[in-house]
């Protein structure tokens, strides 16, 4: 799952990992109803869903606007001004064109054979299961018609980039150190859940016995669980990493 802060800056691109969809009302709909919501009760809070009364709104597009509108958490430890400076360069030169406002990729979708990462996302999403939520809506107001099937994953922006450790799509890296690491060299095995920070390397802490004993192991042999992929800045030398991270807080 994406994060749902600042979507309003990221109207006219891609919603959910593989893009599966580029409407955000859609989205949020579809959500709703995946999560619970009674068909019946989206029936009757859709008929306010344009109402600009904050006290009768549609209760759906109250979460849509605030989703779009809540800014990103800020890294709240000291950042080096000096290191992300330098930082900002090399993320202009090895990121900006996939992952910057404005890049020339940006919010959309990369294949998967050029990403590299876990295929299994966009393996289950075929063209059947996108033609059956599209149906899901008929006779309704709300009705569906963005969910689509894709071949690749998107190129996101990266905002409140520290707050969204482990990385890549199916969160199997759990530092951004770890995500700058040539893919044989990146943890295999790893617990997610604990929610100590790990400034240095841009993660939380999954490693540490508290970490071993609050967390879920995450085994990148297993199915859908591959940490391979994304080698984009794996070769920059190591002090253009040191820098990378220190400007990737800013985000």
């Amino acid at each position: 799952m994406l994060p749902v802060w600042n979507l309003n800056a990221h109207a006219g691109y891609v919603y959910h990992w593989d893009g599966l969809n580029t409407n955000l009302q859609e989205v949020v709909l579809s959500s709703a109803i995946g999560d619970g919501a009674d068909v019946k009760w989206v029936d009757r809070d859709f008929t306010r869903w344009s109402d600009t009364d904050p006290h009768t709104m549609s209760s759906l597009r109250r979460i849509q606007n605030y989703i779009g509108t809540v800014k990103p958490p800020v890294y709240p430890l000291a950042i080096d001004a000096t290191l992300a400076a330098a930082g900002a360069a090399v993320f202009q030169g090895a990121c900006a064109s996939c992952h910057a406002p404005g890049g020339n990729r940006t919010g959309t979708l990369i294949d998967a054979t050029e990403v590299g990462t876990d295929p299994h996302r966009i393996a289950m999403w075929t063209p059947p299961s996108a033609a059956a939520y599209n149906a899901y809506g008929e006779g309704y107001a709300w009705k569906f018609s963005h969910f689509r099937s894709t071949k690749g994953y998107a190129s996101v922006l990266l905002d409140g980039l520290w707050m969204r450790s482990p990385y890549l799509h199916n969160g199997s890296v759990p530092t951004l150190a770890d995500l700058l690491e040539p893919v044989e060299q990146r943890p295999r095995l790893f617990w997610r859940g604990y929610d100590v920070f790990d400034a240095t390397r841009v993660g939380f802490d999954s490693f540490s016995a508290e970490a071993k004993r609050i967390g879920t192991p995450f085994d990148v042999s297993r199915p859908g669980n591959s940490n391979a992929g994304h080698t984009y800045g794996t070769m920059l030398p190591a002090d253009q990493k040191r820098v990378l991270l220190e400007f990737l807080k800013t985000l």
